[in-house]
């Protein structure tokens, strides 16, 4: 059922030629959430004896929330929240990235970087019409958040983080980024490792149900449309702090490119599995799917970099190039290896 949900609300989109107003964002958010969280219900935790809930804030703040109420031993009743200047950002700051990918202004950068693909891929997909390239990716990115989210719930990271950490974390904030509390060391650790698990869950659930109903061509504009929405909402939670490279975990999340260099590859080998090509009516082998993902991810942070930042200049290692080959990513990975296979160790399973 959950699929279905995915599904309808992405399919629709072709359909609808208006332009949003903030009232619309919310209301398009609140449909797709809800119906999500009414399927999770009744096909998980119903059977569980526990409850998902979803709650809107109307605090200022472009942030998103999860909670897990009693203890890790009884039924789950968890529950996330959605600020309405979250989505309401998130969808502005899409229609502005797709103005500007129409635009053309950085066609000539795009058209040097990406000039080496076998296969030339649209810098937004001409399967989809332009006010659709727009809510798709917003939908795509809201998806993410919540199954993020859901993520922190599933695997009980607060409860980890107050074992590992020696105090009490009953609610876990995406707006801890902004924060300006030093978070280093040991705590840092904990909280990236964490976070990279929740993105594991949120890509891992959401490329399931692409190519659960999606085949062919669709499915690969909607594979590029996902990454061009994960990719937005990064930049947007990190702010001004996304030009700010990992050398060791520092802060309560790892970089949009830090992360971005974790769930490209999950993506790929997900994808590039032979036996599903036959399923999705596509082969894409991982070139491709890297080249997909690497063109909307890189799409994406130049125009975080050109419109949402004064910077004058592209940062060195500003964009995708793997973790391994990157200054100190590999100092990086090994806190966040060592720190996961801690003794004992963080992750003992999820518990839905």
């Amino acid at each position: 059922m959950l699929g279905e949900t995915l599904l309808y609300h992405f399919s629709k989109l072709n359909m609808l030629e208006v332009n949003l107003k903030d009232i619309d964002i919310y209301e398009l958010a609140g449909n797709v959430l809800s119906s999500i969280t009414s399927d999770l219900n009744e096909s998980i935790y119903s059977e569980l004896n526990g409850k998902l809930s979803l709650a809107w804030s109307p605090d200022p703040s472009v942030n998103a929330w999860a909670k897990s109420e009693g203890t890790i031993d009884e039924p789950p009743i968890h529950k996330i929240c959605i600020n309405y200047e979250l989505v309401r950002q998130l969808y502005r700051d899409i229609e502005a990235f797709c103005e500007y990918l129409e635009s053309d202004l950085d066609k000539g950068a795009f058209d040097f970087w990406f000039q080496d693909f076998e296969q030339p891929i649209e810098m937004l997909p001409s399967i989809f019409t332009s006010e659709a390239h727009r809510k798709n990716t917003f939908i795509a990115a809201i998806t993410w958040v919540f199954f993020h989210e859901l993520g922190h719930l599933k695997q009980e990271h607060g409860y980890i983080r107050s074992k590992f950490l020696n105090y009490q974390v009953d609610l876990i904030s995406e707006c801890n980024i902004e924060d300006s509390r030093l978070i280093e060391g040991k705590a840092a650790a904990i909280y990236h490792v964490t976070e990279m698990a929740a993105d594991f869950e949120a890509v891992d659930t959401c490329i399931s149900e692409l190519i659960r109903h999606f085949s062919g061509e669709d499915l690969k504009a909607a594979i590029y449309l996902f990454v061009c929405g994960v990719s937005s909402t990064l930049y947007r939670f990190h702010g001004d702090k996304s030009l700010i490279l990992d050398n060791v975990p520092g802060g309560s999340h790892p970089n949009p490119l830090t992360r971005l260099e974790n769930i490209i590859p999950q993506i790929y080998e997900f994808l590039s599995i032979s036996d599903l090509h036959q399923h999705i009516g596509i082969v894409l082998d991982r070139k491709r799917i890297l080249g997909i993902c690497n063109q909307a991810a890189t799409a994406a942070g130049l125009f975080w970099l050109r419109c949402r930042t004064e910077k004058p200049e592209i940062p060195d290692n500003y964009f995708l190039m793997g973790n391994l080959n990157r200054a100190n990513g590999k100092e990086y990975l090994c806190k966040i290896v060592e720190t996961w296979d801690g003794n004992p160790p963080i992750f003992n399973g999820g518990y839905l």
